[in-house]
């Protein structure tokens, strides 16, 4: 992208952060990992660093029970350019609703996916159908909403649409794990760090299947009664 947007897209982290808009401007000029990961690295670093997200959650699904079949219905909050579109549909989903809050990423993953559901929209204001999914998956997003009325919306939309005894797949930064990053993430727009009892206020009595470490974040693997 070159230095200039490197510090467009600093300036709009740090100060005009309007979540709609900044998505689907970084996005429309960058649809590739370096858009939707660190954009101060390459996009081969970014699918580096994916690659090994990839290999963590493989496991921590295995642990968790997670068979991917062709009768599963999957939702995915925070789209972005398709990375874990393309996981669940190289293991066989064949039912499968993508949300982004970017209107580009829509637009491209329904032409590379037209058998695939699609809704645009911010997930705090954008119903999701009720009691429909047997797998919920918001990965490296949650931090993103960073107003609070906003993220407990959002929690609660995406956790009413599972069925009973559906999983959910999160990623969380939890303040308490790194208070370096925590301090620095306050001085920013676009990210906040929680722990896993804002999510645990929403999911009420759910099991936590799964908490691994992964870098600055966990994986974490709900599942609802």
């Amino acid at each position: 992208m070159g230095l200039y947007n490197d510090i467009k897209i600093y300036f709009k982290m740090m100060f005009n952060y309007k979540p709609k808009t900044f998505w689907n401007e970084l996005l429309t000029n960058s649809f590739d990992l370096k858009g939707v990961g660190h954009y101060r690295l390459s996009n081969e670093e970014n699918l580096k660093m994916y690659e090994e997200k990839k290999t963590v959650l493989m496991g921590e699904m295995k642990k968790a029970g997670i068979e991917i079949t062709p009768a599963m219905n999957i939702v995915e909050i925070g789209i972005g350019v398709g990375y874990w579109t393309d996981f669940f549909s190289s293991l066989g989903a064949k039912n499968y609703t993508g949300n982004d809050i970017a209107e580009i990423s829509i637009i491209n993953l329904q032409k590379k996916y037209p058998q695939y559901n699609f809704i645009h929209g911010d997930i705090s204001e954008v119903r999701l159908p009720e009691n429909t999914f047997d797998l919920g998956v918001m990965i490296d997003v949650t931090q993103h909403i960073t107003d609070d009325e906003r993220f407990n919306k959002a929690m609660d939309n995406l956790w009413r649409s599972l069925k009973s005894g559906a999983k959910l797949i999160i990623t969380m930064w939890d303040p308490a794990k790194n208070v370096y990053l925590a301090n620095k993430l306050r001085l920013n727009r676009i990210e906040k760090p929680r722990g896993i009892e804002w999510y645990q206020k929403v999911y009420g009595n759910s099991e936590v299947l799964t908490k691994v470490d992964f870098n600055d974040k966990y994986f974490v693997i709900f599942r609802k009664p």
